[in-house]
């Protein structure tokens, strides 16, 4: 019994050879013999036992000369002399057989030039494509099986396919061919790091999650922290979800995941993504003109997809830091044609951390809620947050697959404020968000021309913050508001290729929004509702072109009818890219756009304000936007630099500002500027620097900075690839923001001259250090594999201003501040 005990564990030892590298047929000239087979026969013959990966070992054949031995020690040699396995004997009669297993090093060059070719990827059998840095102009792969099948790929190179027994014997560097690649295809990889890819036709941004390498400040594949990565995107506030796309507010770009739109910057008022990233398959982002078939906004574009594939096997995921904690599910239901994942996470119930506490006095400085706020989670102050996602992906046949999708997001936030001189006197706070989506969506396939789309989604956000004060048992004070959102969708596209140059794309929108305020203040006698519904009917058409893959062009149109005014919008988009040579790319887009759901523009970062996170429909106090837009720009990859560059001109006209008098004025919101970025990479160390120069202005009858302008933002990075250790560091500086003083009330006691402002244009230059570090681990023999991080953000603490509070602010300290040092600690297991 015990034999067959040791010899179950010892198969068990042997069986992840089969998981994760399933083997190719290794053949020999001449009559052969299957080593299983062999194996079977000395079995039978000299009544012993082998222990072995029959799925690993089955394919490998021996010369039948092998067959010629006069004894079992004969044989086995024989044996290790033609394939790349060993025996070692476990008890009298048993011996396992072990693959052997080695490291290979190779060099890889351009076929047509020699040059080495500075990245590539590389697959074992059919496991996951994984990204392959050199050292000293030489790829190693470690722990290989001779017979193992390696396919090698790079950027605008065929692949190769090639044993890996004939790869470790090459004496000479490993030689791609160029492929053949058009230009509207073609996609600069690693353009930040693993897994951002800069997609040259149409200037926008391809995120692979799965493969994405490691950022500076977050561990965890935040998708906030991937974003404001991109030059050109940044957070003036310091808080992640504070998105600005080149002087665009947060409200003017479309963010949406499986075609969900989101109304709301994330978990904890912005400071935490509420896209589950182990979910999150693909993200596309544009910093410049949306293409026609996207509407709605006049800024940027974050649109999510998650996993859309039906998996091979039931795969588990965990994943914690000292914020939160998650899981994901992903498994067939039905082999090859039907899969459901399932992923949720939610932050610790009553436990706080130094990563929580930091968002917290980012969140509620200068609020009521600042004296509690390094007491997050504590008996008088409660925050919770979580996301739930889910999606059932059927794959009807080849041509056709249905869909759907499912996300739930959840912030509550409860507190009890205390008057230091009368502890009877008490406010109660209570906050939440309750927000969720879903979408159906068919796409078929008809030919190899033809290829359509329908979609119904549905997103609806509701947020409502109440306020109470009581005096002992009796309530003195009573104030609420609440904001709800819903937006219905449903979309049709239908893409034509009509040549292999000619493309054509159509699409109609069709959205119902409904929106409904209520607002009630006891002490100033306001108990008031108001509701907004609105209709559009959108319609788009592009023709994309491709000119013997020397310039793409992509002309579009895309229209409007807003049901209310009865008004008809029209917006052209163009966008045009040239191929100077194999290096050099020069592109240029230009567009105009409009936007009907928004937020008024406030004259501060304060997301904790009820007012700043209601939306608005247009109506007698709020016009419809209109956004222009244009970019400029040349784009440069060869021999491990990479040099990108855009010039760029944005206005957003019938802009509504709301000050805190409640006073409405209507204005333009200007911005220009400048995005270089630069990457050098040496072996497996890289480099990184981005530079912006902007100016954004507010134009309401007098052009003055907006308050969140910065004239120059620069960050430094590097990034050391020493698998299964990396590491990143970045260091931004950014040039101070401009001094805005608030208006006070008259009967506040409180004036301009009380506050000791210490600035008078601007204030002082800011910067920070943040610095993220991972190491991967794993356990082949129990099938499972992991990821410690650790990350800090501003490391070393710097005191950074961003502007003045704009409502009620302290009289001894007025100032609002980025985020102060954050560690965290993250580890993720998959298995």
């Amino acid at each position: 019994m015990y034999k067959h005990k040791r010899a179950l564990l010892q198969f068990l030892v042997l069986s992840w050879c089969c998981i994760f590298f399933p083997c190719v047929s290794f053949s020999q000239n001449g009559p052969t013999l299957k080593l299983v087979d062999f194996l079977d026969e000395l079995k039978a013959t000299y009544n012993v036992d082998f222990i072995y990966n029959h799925t690993l070992l089955d394919q490998v054949v021996l010369p039948s000369s092998s067959h010629d031995c006069e004894s079992l020690e004969n044989c086995l040699a024989n044996i290790n002399e033609k394939a790349p396995i060993k025996f070692i004997k476990d008890g009298i009669n048993s011996y396992m057989v072990v693959p052997i297993r080695n490291d290979i090093s190779f060099s890889v060059i351009d076929a047509e030039n020699s040059e080495a070719i500075p990245n590539i990827t590389i697959q074992i059998n059919k496991g996951e494509e994984r990204f392959l840095y050199p050292i000293n102009s030489r790829y190693t792969i470690k722990n290989i099986f001779a017979l193992d099948s390696v396919h090698i790929r790079a950027s605008f190179y065929s692949k190769l396919d090639i044993i890996a027994s004939e790869l470790g014997a090459l004496k000479t560097p490993v030689r791609l061919e160029h492929a053949m690649i058009h230009l509207n295809e073609v996609q600069i990889t690693d353009y930040l790091t693993r897994g951002v890819n800069a997609k040259i036709s149409d200037n926008t941004f391809h995120i692979d999650m799965r493969s994405l390498g490691l950022l500076a400040g977050e561990t965890d594949g935040d998708v906030f922290n991937v974003v404001k990565n991109i030059p050109g995107v940044h957070t003036p506030s310091g808080k992640p979800g504070s998105l600005n796309f080149r002087g665009s507010t947060f409200d003017q770009s479309l963010i949406e995941i499986d075609d969900i739109p989101i109304y709301h910057n994330g978990h904890f008022y912005g400071a935490i993504a509420p896209y589950n990233p182990t979910t999150v398959s693909k993200i596309e982002i544009q910093r410049n003109t949306l293409a026609a078939k996207w509407g709605g906004r006049v800024g940027g574009l974050i649109h999510m997809t998650t996993n859309n594939t039906v998996p091979d096997s039931t795969l588990y995921e965990v994943q914690a830091n000292t914020v939160y904690a998650g899981a994901t599910v992903q498994m067939p239901l039905v082999k090859d044609k039907l899969a459901l994942y399932v992923a949720a996470r939610s932050n610790y119930p009553s436990i706080n951390s130094p990563k929580l506490t930091a968002f917290s006095n980012l969140n509620f400085q200068g609020s009521r809620l600042e004296d509690v706020a390094d007491d997050v989670n504590s008996e008088f102050f409660k925050v919770g947050f979580y996301d739930i996602n889910s999606k059932l992906v059927y794959d009807i046949n080849e041509n056709h697959k249905a869909t759907v999708s499912y996300i739930s997001i959840q912030n509550l936030l409860s507190a009890t404020l205390e008057d230091t001189d009368d502890k009877d006197n008490k406010d109660f706070r209570d906050l939440s968000l309750d927000n969720w989506g879903m979408t159906v969506k068919w796409e078929g396939t008809f030919s190899e021309k033809l290829k359509a789309q329908a979609r119904f989604s549905k997103s609806s956000l509701f947020i409502d913050n109440k306020s109470e004060g009581f005096s002992a048992s009796e309530r003195s004070s009573f104030e609420k508001y609440s904001n709800t959102i819903e937006d219905t969708r449903f979309i049709t596209e239908v893409q034509l290729q009509l040549n292999e140059n000619t493309a054509l794309e159509t699409g109609y929108t069709l959205t119902d929004y409904s929106l409904r305020f209520d607002e009630r203040n006891d002490e100033n006698s306001i108990d008031s509702r108001r509701d907004q519904d609105a209709m559009t009917h959108s319609m788009y058409a592009s023709f994309n072109k491709n000119w013997n893959d020397k310039v793409t062009a992509n002309f579009g149109m895309h229209t409007d009818y807003y049901d209310p005014n009865k008004r008809f919008f029209a917006d052209p988009r163009i966008s045009i890219n040239v191929r100077t040579s194999d290096a050099l790319y020069l592109k240029t887009s230009a567009g105009r756009s409009h936007q009907f759901i928004q937020k008024k523009l406030r004259d501060d970062f304060d997301d904790f304000n009820n007012q700043t996170q209601f939306w608005y429909l247009p109506d007698q106090t709020t016009a419809v936007l209109e956004g222009y837009q244009t970019m400029l720009g040349a784009l440069y990859n060869k021999s491990g630099w990479l040099v990108d560059l855009e010039l760029y001109i944005r206005n957003t006209n019938n802009v509504t500002l709301q000050t805190n008098t409640d006073t409405l004025e209507k204005g333009k919101l200007k911005s220009m500027g400048a995005d270089l970025f630069v990457k050098k990479r040496w072996n497996n160390f890289e480099t990184l620097f981005s530079y912006s120069l902007s100016e954004v202005d507010t134009d309401f009858g007098k052009t003055l900075p907006i308050y969140f302008d910065q004239r120059h933002i620069l960050h430094v990075t590097g990034l050391w690839h020493l698998d299964p250790l990396n590491l990143a560091v970045t260091w931004g500086f950014f040039s101070g923001m401009p001094v805005v003083v608030p208006d006070f009330e008259t009967d506040e006691g409180t004036s301009q001259d009380d506050l000791d402002i210490g600035y008078t244009d601007r204030f002082p230059h800011m910067h920070q250090l943040d610095v993220s570090a991972t190491y991967a681990f794993s356990n082949p023999k129990k099938s499972w594999k992991g990821i410690v991080g650790l990350s800090f953000v501003n490391l070393y603490d710097q005191d950074n201003i961003v502007n003045i509070f704009q409502n009620e602010p302290p009289v001894d300290d007025p100032y609002r501040k980025t985020i102060a040092f954050a560690p965290n600690l993250q580890l993720s297991i998959q298995f």
